[in-house]
């Protein structure tokens, strides 16, 4: 069960998070700012959509949040070329590797100064006054919680199964990872006391590093066959990539069989006891 109080705290902290990691990032925007701002927004966006829709719609924060989530698409964008470009740096140098890399850096670039420019409004939001306009019982944040947390867990009960069976069911394999993100955020909003929730966010946890992994080798494949040019070099890192994703599926599949599988103390009957009682 949610508890008002601990919510409407557990909202400030997330909100003055954010702003304190804008801060950090706008000074150094590294790959660590980068992800500790990123986490932070995922964060603000759980306890923002258990709000009503009153809140969600045409309020100060929901114009915050909106700012924030755009700050979060780019900086995933921005993300996702660090991850090609520490990818590329592990292969040996060839003249079609750096030039990729080069251009790598010039879009990071661009990129980057287009973030920092939108993150800069975000500094200097004024929390407090975002706060006092939240009027909000109980009753409305459970209704709507328990709305989002079944409609989290029927993905995830319908997704899991086709990408276990399937290695490359991508869009399965995006929406399980993205899904088991969203509920463990949802899940960190309930009392620290709660022990299977606890139990259940590490599970979580694991799911999406291991999916994560995958989803690192199938953007860096994709981003390298979509190039105008190909060469042997380039190749060869498909290849590899190849072979580390099938590794990394296996893992997955491994950790899904020896602590997903069914009974009374797996991950999909403790996510089911989350929809039978929230």
């Amino acid at each position: 069960m949610l508890n008002l109080l601990p919510f409407l705290t557990k909202l400030s902290e997330n909100l003055q998070r954010v702003n304190n990691r804008v801060n950090k990032y706008l000074i150094k925007p590294n790959a660590k700012q980068i992800h500790d701002v990123r986490t932070s927004i995922r964060r603000l966006d759980a306890t923002f959509s258990t709000l009503p829709k009153k809140y969600r719609n045409e309020s100060p924060l929901s114009k915050y949040v909106l700012q924030c989530k755009e700050l979060f698409k780019i900086n995933s964008e921005i993300r996702d070329f660090d991850i090609i470009y520490e990818k590329l740096q592990k292969y040996p140098s060839s003249s079609h590797r750096d030039s990729i890399i080069e251009a790598l850096k010039k879009i990071r670039k661009v990129r980057l100064e287009r973030a920092k420019t939108m993150a800069v409004p975000l500094k200097s939001t004024d929390i407090a006054t975002i706060l006092d306009e939240i009027g909000v019982t109980e009753k409305e944040l459970q209704k709507r919680y328990n709305k989002i947390v079944s409609r989290l867990i029927c993905i995830i009960e319908s997704t899991f199964p086709v990408v276990l069976s399937n290695p490359l069911a991508l869009k399965e394999l995006h929406d399980l990872r993205i899904t088991c993100k969203k509920l463990r955020y949802m899940l960190e909003l309930l009392p620290d006391e709660n022990k299977l929730a606890i139990q259940t966010r590490k599970s979580l946890q694991k799911i999406q590093d291991n999916l994560g992994f995958i989803h690192d080798s199938d953007f860096t494949i994709s981003y390298l066959r979509s190039l105008p040019q190909s060469s042997k070099e380039i190749q060869e890192i498909i290849d590899k990539e190849n072979d580390h994703r099938r590794l990394q599926f296996e893992r997955f599949l491994n950790y899904s069989k020896r602590h997903l599988k069914i009974s009374p103390d797996s991950f999909l009957f403790k996510i089911r006891s989350f929809k039978l009682f929230t």
